[in-house]
């Protein structure tokens, strides 16, 4: 991190002494150094970050890159990935039976073997049961990693006839303190990613 600041600081500086029209990645350089720190923390850094969040409001606005580090636009990713072995989902929504976001993790209950360590198991080898929420929805108790939470248990239609179904645990995704990252090219010409939040 130190080194790229560096590197930062010196992009910046740089543009200072190239033509009007060239200037214009200045901004974005700014944006890049500031983003990939503690931009709150920095003085320095609130100017450019609040023009920032003004400029977002305009219409055609133009995330602000830096082309010396190929930085990218921002994106939003608003969930941390799910854990090994859970793949995340959109549930339907109950109104019009179409999709949110993909704010759930799941894994079916063929593939628990696989995961064996992220479960909470009973001496004789069954995942140990929960019970039933407010809902009257089945639960089971399981661990995933050093945490202890509460899933869902959800039988589903595979699409076909008779009674080709699966069962899921399911959990829901916990949300990233920082949604947004950029992706841009460190010293090394490595690609980095930060992750940042604009509040």
């Amino acid at each position: 991190m130190l080194k790229f600041l560096f590197l930062g600081a010196a992009l910046v500086a740089g543009t200072m002494f190239l033509p009007s029209e060239s200037r214009g990645s200045e901004w974005g350089c700014q944006v890049l150094l500031c983003l990939s720190g503690d931009w709150q923390g920095t003085p320095s850094c609130h100017p450019p970050i609040y023009k920032l969040i003004a400029a977002m409001d305009n219409l055609g606005f133009h995330w602000p890159t830096c082309p010396q580090a190929n930085s990218s636009s921002a994106r939003y990713e608003p969930y941390e990935d799910c854990p090994a072995g859970w793949t995340a989902f959109a549930p339907a929504t109950s109104e019009h039976g179409g999709r949110s976001e993909q704010s759930m993790c799941r894994v079916p209950d063929s593939n628990v073997q696989q995961i064996r360590n992220g479960q909470m198991w009973n001496s004789n080898g069954s995942l140990r049961p929960g019970g039933h929420n407010d809902s009257g929805m089945r639960t089971a108790t399981i661990q995933i990693e050093d945490k202890t939470v509460q899933a869902r248990v959800r039988t589903a239609s595979n699409g076909g006839h008779g009674f080709d179904t699966t069962t899921y645990y399911e959990i829901a995704r916990p949300r990233r303190a920082k949604p947004y990252y950029i992706e841009y090219d460190d010293a090394n010409g490595a690609r980095q990613r930060s992750w940042f939040s604009l509040k």
